[in-house]
């Protein structure tokens, strides 16, 4: 999975930062709040993480079974653990109105340097278009601001839904890079001061 392969890696021009010290705190917007995964949880991840849809433009392998996802999802609570405190990696479940319908991860990836962050993010089809990810975007910006961070997002530029939120997010700058899987773009979003 690029998702947790990528976390594996050791980079050492990023900031090292130890998990324990309170960072996965919720997150709230308008409607929404981002929260740590609970076990009642395991279900609905492994329905979104085997979505063909919703994983459409996420890069690396995605989960082909039930099985898969649910592996994945142990992960998150090894990662609630402690087991990356050599780098950045914060997970949340989205929730609304008392459902679980989205993953967010705010991180350090092959693909950043120095201060930043990548953004990593699905959400249930059922939800698209209802302005959500942008309150999300919006919020996380300001959390990682208030760190110092600069948010990172690498996209297939064909996914023009991404495309769009990003915009409405605020992009600072865009171009291509070079990654292990080949060329990515990188966009940075606006920090907030």
């Amino acid at each position: 999975m690029k998702i947790f392969r990528r976390m594996q890696r050791n980079n050492s021009s990023n900031i090292n930062i130890n998990m324990k010290t309170g960072l996965n705190k919720n997150i709230f917007t308008n409607r929404t709040m981002l929260r740590k995964y609970i076990a009642s949880d395991k279900k609905i991840f492994g329905e979104l993480f085997t979505d063909r849809e919703v994983n459409k433009y996420m890069g690396g392998q995605h989960c082909e079974t039930p099985e898969d996802a649910f592996s994945l999802f142990d992960k998150c609570f090894e990662i609630y653990n402690g087991s990356l405190q050599d780098r950045h990696f914060e997970i949340w479940g989205i929730e609304f109105e008392g459902n679980l319908i989205g993953h967010f991860e705010l991180k350090q990836t092959q693909n950043t340097v120095g201060n930043e962050l990548e953004v990593v993010y699905l959400l249930n089809k059922e939800y698209w278009g209802r302005g959500l990810m942008l309150e999300v975007l919006n919020q996380v910006n300001s959390y990682s601001s208030g760190m110092g961070k600069q948010l990172i997002a690498t996209i297939n530029p064909e996914n023009i839904n991404t495309v769009k939120l990003l915009k409405k997010t605020g992009i600072e700058r865009e171009g291509w890079i070079e990654d292990d899987e080949g060329k990515v773009y990188k966009i940075w979003l606006t920090q907030l001061r």
